[in-house]
């Protein structure tokens, strides 16, 4: 009697995910977190308008990265992405979110700064003159000059400057935004970052309708090469638990 083997195949594919580094950052800053996940997701390291030696321009505007983001993602054929930023990057991701909740599946946002007044934003100035940068930490202009070639780092200093007290006046992701997006979002924030604190990170996860919150101990604000490594596990399980092939 002919015995009868049913065959399932089984496909997969890949995630679609894009790296957003923060603000004076480039690109090859997530060069870890994008070979780790490169196994589990078809990763897209994209520079921020201005950085990693794109053209500055006149002014940046959080809305304005956000819509640059996605030009971007319009160019390369990303029709649906999950998106990780980092510090000024999850604040884009977050933006794109709220502008194009097709085109992104979840946003995992690490140390992103979501609660902006005008003291904290002219706190954050003060370390961004660059004539004071030149002076207290040469070899962090060294990097800077390095990173951004063949673009002028003072300007782009000055720019982000003021990016920042623009935020400070007037938040671009606010309580509201944040309650309307409908995409999933992961927070994250090392217990030890002292630019973003755990108590307004979980203040803005409770804003979130699919929220989830992710508190590392023993990580401040910088995303060194080890806290990539803790984070890369963390984002595939969120990658996971979010869906979103494209």
């Amino acid at each position: 009697m002919p015995v009868t083997v049913t065959v399932r195949l089984i496909v997969t594919t890949k995630h679609s995910l894009v790296l957003l580094p923060g603000a004076l950052q480039s690109s090859a800053l997530l060069a870890p977190l994008a070979s780790a996940l490169a196994p589990f997701a078809d990763v897209l390291s994209l520079d921020l308008p201005g950085h990693g030696g794109q053209p500055i321009p006149d002014t940046l505007n959080a809305h304005e990265l956000a819509q640059a983001v996605k030009v971007e993602l319009d160019a390369r054929n990303v029709a649906r992405t999950h998106v990780f930023g980092y510090s000024l990057g999850g604040y884009v991701g977050l933006l794109l979110a709220q502008a194009h909740p097709d085109r992104v599946a979840g946003v995992f946002a690490h140390a992103t700064k979501l609660s902006w007044t005008p003291e904290v934003a002219s706190r954050e100035v003060r370390g961004l003159d660059p004539d004071r940068i030149l002076q207290k930490a040469p070899a962090f202009a060294a990097t800077l000059e390095q990173v951004h070639a063949p673009q002028d780092w003072r300007l782009l200093t000055r720019r982000v400057a003021d990016l920042l007290t623009q935020l400070g006046d007037n938040p671009a992701v606010t309580d509201a935004v944040l309650r309307g997006l409908t995409v999933p979002v992961q927070l994250s924030v090392g217990d030890h970052d002292r630019m973003v604190t755990v108590e307004e990170t979980v203040g803005a996860y409770r804003t979130l309708a699919r929220g989830r919150l992710l508190v590392l101990p023993d990580v401040t604000h910088p995303l060194e090469h080890s806290v990539q490594e803790r984070l890369a596990p963390e984002i595939h399980t969120f990658l996971q638990a979010t869906g979103g092939h494209t």
